[in-house]
């Protein structure tokens, strides 16, 4: 069976009307075959169980080591090989043959059919991801490659089959679910199926594996296999049956301990623990010039201790840059990367603009393949525009892993004082907003309705760059407001309270706390909806005095022009951290419908071993006056 994809408008526009007649008719999915090359950007090197245990194949032979759940027909799915041999493998001189689908008729079969296998080594004790072509944009690197022929490529929900062959005689083969296939050599497969792949729109992330406990069995039976919580692509199946997640963060509690690991990755070593949310991202940064491509270091700590206050382990990997350990935010990941005037976060079926290079491009060529299930991936790099001048602050996935810091071009220096100052404050508000959205977060919190004064969080623009108030019952509470609406003389160097100009920026999701403002009947007594200390009132009609009377207003004028009411949201109580382990956000049902005015119904997710942003929120450039007064601080003539 195909199930549907419920495609959001921006893919949508991708894809051909034919191709989506045909798969909506079928209940197919959307995206291409894509069945051409694409550039390949080789960098990392296989994990190998050499690395982490001298437990070997008794079959001394490659194996198929791991396959993971699937569901969608244009997703990508995948399996694992691991070489238990004491030699490298070269894989094109292998085939495939495997259940599959026809992406332009929305047609599946579990009777296998043939795929030829693409160049690429594996070396002894190594592992290589083998996933279906999707679309266009897929990108291998030495673990990780795809395959397709045309708009055919191999497919399977909760049944199927993989035989993986040298010169028409089978290598190693496994069935599962109701699959009746057989190997072309029929003494490698002697009972029954394994068990059903668990195959639906929330058993995201599952997988059957050889366990390497247990010697990665092969007597050519389903005994062999063992389903397992947690897949762990591209490196050792070390997560046992039924481990789970028990503090919801998408790391099994297996990895959490001393000795315990995920798909061989240390992840106690990196800082995380039982009893915590843990949630790790890898920052790579283009070289250059610019002081904006470079994360610093107070501005990683700023967004890691905003977590912290709510007690979730933030741990952000920029590899050397500051330092040798995990508080120097070096967990062995993070690079600098060749520098590209223009960034783009390409979706499926499409290429990158003239003179710019795509994410997946740097993604695939710097970022281990064993993290992608557990880790962000983030980048600083220079414009969205393809001249490469200053322009949106990020782009980010909504509901997914992927983000990119863009705030070259603008004139940072890094110079002591007002311009690092600006630096270090707006690198981590907009790290933290942009990471917001991975996390499921909207401009609004639960909705794309922007500048509500009492949602007070990083997501809205009115605090994102200007920052928050330390106390937002203060009569300072609603000076962001003033600014963004030219008010009162405003500018984002003269506000009172933690000014983005200087050392006491304040970044914050927002807690919910704030009462609802209806703009057709406002009381300045409440001040931004978070309650008043000392006489604080919201001068919400202007005339520079306390109005007992209720005022109506349109206090987000930036947004709309209707008068409505306007509602704060519980972001920390909302957040979606497991991004590999789920499809919607962490209350089922609201997450964003891009076909809908209104979060009504639940959203597909990304599948982080896709590259394809299904759903992202591509931001605003700076506001002129915060560029003018950048351009003040090291250029106080003009």
């Amino acid at each position: 069976m195909i199930h549907r994809s419920r495609l959001p408008r921006l893919l949508r526009a991708s894809v051909s009307p034919l191709l989506l007649a045909v798969l909506a008719a079928c209940g197919g999915g959307g995206g291409g075959g894509g069945g051409g090359a694409a550039a390949e950007a080789p960098a990392l090197a296989p994990a190998s169980d050499q690395a982490t245990t001298s437990a070997a194949p008794a079959s001394g032979k490659l194996l198929l080591s791991e396959v993971a759940s699937n569901y969608y027909s244009d997703d990508v799915a995948w399996f694992e090989i691991h070489n238990g041999t004491g030699a490298t493998v070269q894989l094109a001189e292998y085939s495939l043959s495997s259940s599959w689908v026809d992406t332009s008729t929305g047609r599946s079969s579990r009777t296998p059919r043939g795929f030829t296998l693409p160049a690429a080594e594996i070396p002894p004790g190594g592992y290589l991801v083998v996933a279906s072509r999707a679309h266009q944009n897929l990108r291998a690197n030495s673990q990780m490659v795809y395959v397709g022929d045309g708009t055919r490529m191999p497919y399977w929900n909760a049944s199927g089959s993989i035989e993986l062959l040298r010169d028409g005689a089978t290598v190693d083969f496994v069935r599962f679910g109701s699959s009746t296939a057989v190997p072309a050599s029929e003494d490698h497969w002697g009972d029954a199926a394994v068990t059903a792949l668990p195959s639906g729109a929330n058993e995201h992330g599952k997988a059957i594996v050889r366990l390497a406990a247990g010697g990665m069995a092969d007597t050519n039976g389903a005994d062999d296999w063992r389903h397992v919580n947690f897949a762990t692509p591209a490196g050792r199946n070390d997560v046992p049956p039924g481990v789970t997640d028990s503090d919801r963060d998408g790391i099994p509690d297996s990895a959490k301990v001393a000795g315990g690991t995920y798909g061989g990755l240390d992840l106690y070593a990196m800082g995380a623990r039982p009893g915590r949310r843990d949630v790790f991202m890898e920052l790579d940064y283009m070289q250059g010039s610019d002081a904006a491509l470079v994360p610093r270091r107070e501005a990683l700590q700023m967004v890691v201790d905003a977590f912290a206050r709510r007690n979730i382990a933030l741990h952000i990997d920029t590899g050397s840059l500051h330092g040798t350990d995990a508080a120097a935010f070096n967990l062995g990941g993070g690079n600098p990367v060749p520098f590209a005037q223009c960034i783009d976060l390409d979706l499926a079926g499409t290429t990158p603009p003239a003179g710019c290079s795509s994410f997946y491009a740097y993604k695939s060529g710097h970022f281990d393949v064993r993290r992608k299930l557990v880790f962000h991936y983030g980048l600083f790099a220079n414009s969205q525009r393809a001249d490469g001048s200053a322009g949106s602050s990020g782009v980010a996935e909504l509901n997914g892993a992927d983000l990119i810091v863009t705030l070259g071009g603008y004139g940072f220096t890094g110079a002591e004082g007002v311009d690092r100052n600006m630096l270090t404050n707006l690198q981590a508000s907009t790290l933290m907003h942009e990471f917001g959205h991975n996390l499921g977060l909207h401009h609004g919190g639960h909705e794309d309705v922007n500048y509500k004064p009492n949602h007070y969080s990083v997501m809205n623009y009115m605090y994102q760059f200007a920052g928050l108030s330390a106390t937002p019952q203060s009569p300072y509470a609603a000076e962001r407001y003033y600014l963004v609406n030219g008010m009162k003389g405003k500018t984002y160097c003269n506000l009172v309270e933690n000014s983005p100009c200087g050392t006491a920026f304040v970044i914050d999701f927002s807690d919910g706390s704030g009462s609802e403002l209806n703009e057709l009947a406002l009381s300045e007594a409440a001040n931004i909806g978070r309650g008043s200390s000392g006489g604080a009132y919201a001068d919400w009609d202007d005339n520079g005095a306390f109005t007992s009377s209720l005022v109506a207003r349109n206090i987000n004028p930036l947004w709309g022009t209707a008068k409505t009411v306007l509602k704060d949201y519980n972001e920390w109580g909302n957040l979606t951290l497991s991004f590999s382990r789920a499809w919607s956000g962490a209350s089922y049902g609201y997450g964003f419908n891009a076909d809908e005015a209104s979060p009504t119904q639940p959203e597909r997710r990304v599948n982080p071993m896709n590259l394809s942003a299904r759903n992202r929120t591509v931001e605003d450039p700076l506001p002129q006056d915060l560029h003018q007064a950048l351009r003040h601080a090291h250029r106080p003539w003009r």
